[in-house]
Protein backbone atom coordinates (compact mmCIF):
# COMPACT_ATOMS: atom_id res chain seq x y z
CA UNK A 1 0.00 0.00 0.00
CA UNK A 2 1.19 3.48 -0.77
CA UNK A 3 2.52 5.88 1.81
CA UNK A 4 -0.45 7.96 1.42
CA UNK A 5 -2.90 5.47 1.84
CA UNK A 6 -1.39 4.25 4.62
CA UNK A 7 -1.50 8.41 6.44
CA UNK A 8 -5.15 7.96 5.00
CA UNK A 9 -6.23 5.11 6.76
CA UNK A 10 -4.63 6.42 9.77
CA UNK A 11 -5.83 9.49 10.13
CA UNK A 12 -9.42 8.19 9.52
CA UNK A 13 -9.56 6.18 12.42
CA UNK A 14 -8.45 8.82 14.07
CA UNK A 15 -10.08 12.05 12.59
CA UNK A 16 -9.84 14.46 15.29
CA UNK A 17 -6.06 13.74 16.00
CA UNK A 18 -3.16 16.06 15.30
CA UNK A 19 -0.30 13.62 14.08
CA UNK A 20 3.09 15.38 13.58
CA UNK A 21 5.52 15.11 11.01
CA UNK A 22 7.81 13.69 13.01
CA UNK A 23 5.18 11.23 14.67
CA UNK A 24 3.83 10.14 11.22
CA UNK A 25 7.32 9.06 9.78
CA UNK A 26 8.34 7.36 13.21
CA UNK A 27 5.26 5.24 12.52
CA UNK A 28 5.86 4.40 9.18
CA UNK A 29 9.58 4.62 9.15
CA UNK A 30 9.84 7.24 6.09
CA UNK A 31 11.64 10.48 6.00
CA UNK A 32 9.39 13.65 7.39
CA UNK A 33 10.21 14.84 3.88
CA UNK A 34 7.96 11.97 2.29
CA UNK A 35 5.50 12.66 4.88
CA UNK A 36 5.01 15.85 3.75
CA UNK A 37 4.57 15.02 -0.23
CA UNK A 38 2.12 11.95 0.91
CA UNK A 39 0.14 14.51 2.87
CA UNK A 40 -0.18 16.89 -0.23
CA UNK A 41 -0.97 14.31 -2.64
CA UNK A 42 -3.99 13.71 -0.34
CA UNK A 43 -5.15 17.37 -0.06
CA UNK A 44 -4.89 17.51 -4.73
CA UNK A 45 -6.91 14.45 -4.61
CA UNK A 46 -9.59 16.43 -2.22
CA UNK A 47 -8.98 15.54 1.37
CA UNK A 48 -9.25 18.66 3.35
CA UNK A 49 -6.35 18.16 5.71
CA UNK A 50 -5.80 20.82 8.45
CA UNK A 51 -1.97 22.46 9.27
CA UNK A 52 -2.26 22.97 12.53
CA UNK A 53 0.59 25.41 13.89
CA UNK A 54 4.13 23.62 14.46
CA UNK A 55 1.63 20.76 15.71
CA UNK A 56 1.58 18.70 12.95
CA UNK A 57 -1.59 17.67 10.68
CA UNK A 58 -4.91 16.31 11.03
CA UNK A 59 -8.82 16.01 8.85
CA UNK A 60 -10.95 18.92 8.85
CA UNK A 61 -14.38 18.73 10.50
CA UNK A 62 -15.57 19.05 6.54
CA UNK A 63 -13.39 16.73 5.27
CA UNK A 64 -15.88 13.90 3.06
CA UNK A 65 -13.93 12.45 0.52
CA UNK A 66 -15.36 9.02 0.00
CA UNK A 67 -12.26 6.58 0.16
CA UNK A 68 -11.69 2.40 0.17
CA UNK A 69 -9.39 3.23 3.29
CA UNK A 70 -11.97 5.52 4.94
CA UNK A 71 -14.99 2.95 4.82
CA UNK A 72 -12.68 -0.14 6.05
CA UNK A 73 -12.00 1.15 9.04
CA UNK A 74 -15.64 0.94 9.87
CA UNK A 75 -16.10 -2.48 8.91
CA UNK A 76 -16.83 -5.18 11.08
CA UNK A 77 -14.42 -7.45 11.62
CA UNK A 78 -16.04 -10.57 9.18
CA UNK A 79 -16.40 -7.95 6.45
CA UNK A 80 -13.22 -6.08 6.71
CA UNK A 81 -11.37 -7.85 3.46
CA UNK A 82 -14.62 -7.24 1.34
CA UNK A 83 -13.56 -6.60 -1.90
CA UNK A 84 -13.99 -2.81 -2.20
CA UNK A 85 -13.95 -0.27 -4.79
CA UNK A 86 -14.28 3.27 -4.60
CA UNK A 87 -14.59 5.62 -7.33
CA UNK A 88 -15.22 9.21 -8.62
CA UNK A 89 -17.84 8.93 -11.09
CA UNK A 90 -19.25 6.05 -13.38
CA UNK A 91 -21.86 5.84 -15.02
CA UNK A 92 -23.88 2.71 -12.89
CA UNK A 93 -22.71 1.49 -9.72
CA UNK A 94 -24.99 -1.69 -10.49
CA UNK A 95 -23.26 -1.77 -13.65
CA UNK A 96 -19.71 -1.68 -12.47
CA UNK A 97 -20.70 -4.20 -9.91
CA UNK A 98 -21.72 -6.51 -11.86
CA UNK A 99 -18.81 -6.32 -14.26
CA UNK A 100 -16.55 -6.66 -11.54
CA UNK A 101 -18.24 -9.61 -9.93
CA UNK A 102 -17.83 -11.64 -13.22
CA UNK A 103 -14.19 -11.04 -12.44
CA UNK A 104 -14.75 -12.52 -8.68
CA UNK A 105 -17.45 -14.83 -9.17
CA UNK A 106 -19.24 -15.66 -6.30
CA UNK A 107 -17.18 -13.19 -3.79
CA UNK A 108 -19.35 -10.52 -1.76
CA UNK A 109 -18.00 -7.62 -3.48
CA UNK A 110 -19.09 -3.64 -2.44
CA UNK A 111 -18.79 -0.82 -5.53
CA UNK A 112 -19.08 2.93 -4.34
CA UNK A 113 -19.27 6.30 -6.00
CA UNK A 114 -18.75 9.60 -5.57
CA UNK A 115 -21.27 10.69 -8.65
CA UNK A 116 -23.33 8.58 -11.26
CA UNK A 117 -23.77 9.96 -14.72
CA UNK A 118 -26.58 7.03 -15.96
CA UNK A 119 -27.86 5.96 -12.73
CA UNK A 120 -30.47 4.07 -12.91
CA UNK A 121 -34.02 3.72 -10.36
CA UNK A 122 -36.69 1.24 -10.64
CA UNK A 123 -39.16 0.88 -13.65
CA UNK A 124 -36.77 2.09 -16.06
CA UNK A 125 -35.76 5.64 -14.41
CA UNK A 126 -32.91 7.86 -14.02
CA UNK A 127 -31.73 8.79 -10.05
CA UNK A 128 -29.94 11.54 -10.09
CA UNK A 129 -26.31 11.01 -8.76
CA UNK A 130 -24.41 14.76 -8.50
CA UNK A 131 -20.79 14.60 -6.66
CA UNK A 132 -19.92 15.70 -3.42
CA UNK A 133 -24.06 15.77 -1.75
CA UNK A 134 -24.79 11.72 -1.57
CA UNK A 135 -23.97 8.06 -1.23
CA UNK A 136 -24.33 5.83 -4.04
CA UNK A 137 -23.36 2.13 -3.97
CA UNK A 138 -24.02 -1.31 -4.99
CA UNK A 139 -23.41 -4.29 -2.80
CA UNK A 140 -23.19 -8.10 -4.28
CA UNK A 141 -24.18 -11.35 -2.49
CA UNK A 142 -25.26 -14.78 -3.21
CA UNK A 143 -28.12 -16.09 -1.69
CA UNK A 144 -27.36 -19.82 0.25
CA UNK A 145 -29.47 -21.88 -0.12
CA UNK A 146 -30.31 -20.41 -3.39
CA UNK A 147 -34.08 -18.92 -3.59
CA UNK A 148 -36.34 -19.12 -6.32
CA UNK A 149 -36.83 -16.22 -8.36
CA UNK A 150 -40.37 -15.48 -6.67
CA UNK A 151 -39.15 -14.97 -3.33
CA UNK A 152 -36.20 -12.88 -3.94
CA UNK A 153 -37.99 -9.88 -3.67
CA UNK A 154 -37.62 -10.10 0.20
CA UNK A 155 -34.05 -9.07 -0.21
CA UNK A 156 -34.85 -5.78 -1.22
CA UNK A 157 -37.04 -5.74 1.83
CA UNK A 158 -34.09 -6.43 3.58
CA UNK A 159 -32.03 -3.57 1.63
CA UNK A 160 -34.61 -1.39 3.12
CA UNK A 161 -34.13 -2.08 6.13
CA UNK A 162 -30.30 -2.32 6.78
CA UNK A 163 -30.17 1.33 4.94
CA UNK A 164 -33.07 2.68 7.46
CA UNK A 165 -30.91 0.98 10.08
CA UNK A 166 -27.46 2.39 9.30
CA UNK A 167 -29.40 6.08 8.27
CA UNK A 168 -30.15 6.06 12.11
CA UNK A 169 -27.36 4.73 13.95
CA UNK A 170 -25.44 7.38 12.01
CA UNK A 171 -27.43 10.66 12.07
CA UNK A 172 -30.29 9.55 14.12
CA UNK A 173 -32.47 10.31 11.14
CA UNK A 174 -34.93 7.42 10.88
CA UNK A 175 -36.32 7.34 6.87
CA UNK A 176 -40.16 5.58 6.38
CA UNK A 177 -40.21 2.93 3.99
CA UNK A 178 -42.71 2.83 0.89
CA UNK A 179 -43.52 -0.52 -0.74
CA UNK A 180 -41.36 -2.25 -2.18
CA UNK A 181 -38.16 -0.29 -1.19
CA UNK A 182 -38.34 4.22 -1.39
CA UNK A 183 -36.99 5.77 1.70
CA UNK A 184 -39.27 9.06 2.71
CA UNK A 185 -39.05 11.27 4.95
CA UNK A 186 -42.08 13.81 5.37
CA UNK A 187 -43.61 12.45 2.53
CA UNK A 188 -40.28 12.85 -0.14
CA UNK A 189 -38.20 10.48 -1.21
CA UNK A 190 -34.81 10.36 -0.15
CA UNK A 191 -33.26 7.44 -0.96
CA UNK A 192 -33.96 4.49 -3.54
CA UNK A 193 -32.77 1.13 -3.88
CA UNK A 194 -32.42 -1.09 -7.45
CA UNK A 195 -32.21 -4.65 -7.01
CA UNK A 196 -31.46 -6.77 -10.08
CA UNK A 197 -31.12 -10.30 -9.62
CA UNK A 198 -29.53 -13.10 -12.24
CA UNK A 199 -31.55 -16.37 -12.31
CA UNK A 200 -30.58 -19.70 -13.69
CA UNK A 201 -33.29 -20.38 -16.24
CA UNK A 202 -33.14 -24.31 -16.00
CA UNK A 203 -33.93 -23.97 -12.06
CA UNK A 204 -35.68 -20.60 -11.75
CA UNK A 205 -33.27 -19.93 -8.83
CA UNK A 206 -31.96 -16.74 -7.57
CA UNK A 207 -27.67 -17.41 -8.14
CA UNK A 208 -26.54 -13.63 -7.93
CA UNK A 209 -28.50 -10.35 -6.59
CA UNK A 210 -26.50 -6.85 -7.16
CA UNK A 211 -28.69 -4.39 -5.42
CA UNK A 212 -28.00 -0.84 -5.99
CA UNK A 213 -28.47 1.92 -3.09
CA UNK A 214 -28.63 5.60 -3.57
CA UNK A 215 -29.35 7.91 -0.90
CA UNK A 216 -29.82 12.32 -0.95
CA UNK A 217 -27.00 13.40 2.06
CA UNK A 218 -27.33 16.86 1.47
CA UNK A 219 -28.34 17.38 -2.12
CA UNK A 220 -30.89 20.40 -3.07
CA UNK A 221 -30.56 21.57 -6.28
CA UNK A 222 -33.01 18.90 -7.59
CA UNK A 223 -33.75 18.49 -11.42
CA UNK A 224 -36.98 20.39 -12.16
CA UNK A 225 -39.16 16.94 -12.77
CA UNK A 226 -38.40 15.48 -9.19
CA UNK A 227 -38.64 18.65 -7.50
CA UNK A 228 -41.13 18.74 -4.94
CA UNK A 229 -40.91 14.84 -4.53
CA UNK A 230 -36.87 14.26 -3.59
CA UNK A 231 -35.35 15.49 -0.12
CA UNK A 232 -32.19 14.96 1.24
CA UNK A 233 -31.50 13.98 4.90
CA UNK A 234 -30.24 17.32 5.77
CA UNK A 235 -27.63 16.17 8.50
CA UNK A 236 -23.91 16.28 6.92
CA UNK A 237 -23.02 12.85 7.69
CA UNK A 238 -19.13 11.39 7.09
CA UNK A 239 -20.09 9.46 3.83
CA UNK A 240 -17.07 6.69 4.55
CA UNK A 241 -19.04 5.85 7.69
CA UNK A 242 -22.76 5.79 6.28
CA UNK A 243 -21.22 3.52 3.38
CA UNK A 244 -19.44 1.04 6.26
CA UNK A 245 -22.68 0.93 8.43
CA UNK A 246 -24.56 0.08 5.55
CA UNK A 247 -22.67 -3.01 4.34
CA UNK A 248 -22.11 -3.84 8.10
CA UNK A 249 -25.93 -4.11 8.11
CA UNK A 250 -26.72 -5.36 4.57
CA UNK A 251 -24.62 -8.51 5.14
CA UNK A 252 -25.12 -9.26 8.75
CA UNK A 253 -28.64 -9.51 7.76
CA UNK A 254 -28.07 -11.34 4.28
CA UNK A 255 -26.16 -13.70 6.54
CA UNK A 256 -29.15 -14.44 8.67
CA UNK A 257 -33.04 -15.98 7.83
CA UNK A 258 -34.18 -12.93 6.13
CA UNK A 259 -37.73 -13.81 7.30
CA UNK A 260 -37.15 -12.31 10.46
CA UNK A 261 -36.86 -8.76 9.32
CA UNK A 262 -40.29 -8.35 8.03
CA UNK A 263 -41.54 -7.47 11.67
CA UNK A 264 -38.95 -4.58 11.47
CA UNK A 265 -40.03 -3.71 7.78
CA UNK A 266 -43.14 -3.42 8.53
CA UNK A 267 -42.60 -1.22 11.55
CA UNK A 268 -40.79 1.00 9.18
CA UNK A 269 -43.66 0.86 6.36
CA UNK A 270 -45.67 4.24 6.36
CA UNK A 271 -47.97 2.95 3.41
CA UNK A 272 -49.80 0.52 5.82
CA UNK A 273 -53.64 1.65 6.14
CA UNK A 274 -53.07 4.01 3.42
CA UNK A 275 -55.41 4.74 0.71
CA UNK A 276 -53.58 4.60 -2.77
CA UNK A 277 -53.37 4.20 -6.43
CA UNK A 278 -51.44 1.31 -7.22
CA UNK A 279 -50.55 -0.08 -10.35
CA UNK A 280 -49.23 -3.62 -11.13
CA UNK A 281 -47.59 -2.75 -14.35
CA UNK A 282 -51.31 -3.36 -16.56
CA UNK A 283 -54.04 -2.03 -14.51
CA UNK A 284 -54.60 0.47 -11.84
CA UNK A 285 -56.21 -0.06 -8.64
CA UNK A 286 -57.61 2.26 -6.19
CA UNK A 287 -58.17 0.43 -2.43
CA UNK A 288 -56.45 0.59 0.86
CA UNK A 289 -52.77 -0.80 2.00
CA UNK A 290 -53.83 -3.96 4.33
CA UNK A 291 -50.69 -5.22 5.39
CA UNK A 292 -47.24 -6.39 3.66
CA UNK A 293 -47.22 -9.90 3.63
CA UNK A 294 -43.81 -12.65 4.91
CA UNK A 295 -42.80 -12.33 1.10
CA UNK A 296 -43.18 -8.32 1.17
CA UNK A 297 -46.01 -8.67 -0.82
CA UNK A 298 -48.81 -5.99 -0.98
CA UNK A 299 -51.89 -6.66 -0.01
CA UNK A 300 -54.29 -4.30 -0.89
CA UNK A 301 -57.80 -4.32 -0.03
CA UNK A 302 -60.18 -3.27 -2.73
CA UNK A 303 -63.69 -3.15 -2.58
CA UNK A 304 -64.92 -6.65 -1.18
CA UNK A 305 -61.70 -8.49 -1.63
CA UNK A 306 -58.19 -8.56 -0.95
CA UNK A 307 -55.61 -8.77 -3.57
CA UNK A 308 -52.09 -9.55 -3.70
CA UNK A 309 -49.27 -8.01 -5.67
CA UNK A 310 -45.36 -8.81 -5.74
CA UNK A 311 -44.38 -6.15 -8.15
CA UNK A 312 -46.14 -3.03 -8.96
CA UNK A 313 -45.93 0.45 -8.08
CA UNK A 314 -47.72 2.56 -5.57
CA UNK A 315 -48.93 5.70 -7.64
CA UNK A 316 -50.87 7.92 -5.54
CA UNK A 317 -50.33 8.17 -1.55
Amino acid sequence: MALKNDILSLMEQNRTKIFSGRELSEHFDVSRNAVWKAVNTLKEEGHTIESVGRKGYRFAKDSNVLSEEGVRVSLIESLHDIRLFVAKEVGSTNEEAKHMAAQYPNEPLVFISDKQYSGRGRMGRSFYSPAETGLYMSCVFYPKPREPFSKAVIYTAMAAVAVVRAINSVCTVRPKIKWINDLYIDERKVAGILTEAETDLETGETHRLTVGIGINITTADFPLEIRGKAASLGVNVVRNRLAANIINEFYTLAAEKPDDLMEEYRRDCFIIGRDVTFSDGLQLFKGKVAGVGDNCELILDVDIEKLTFSHGEILVF
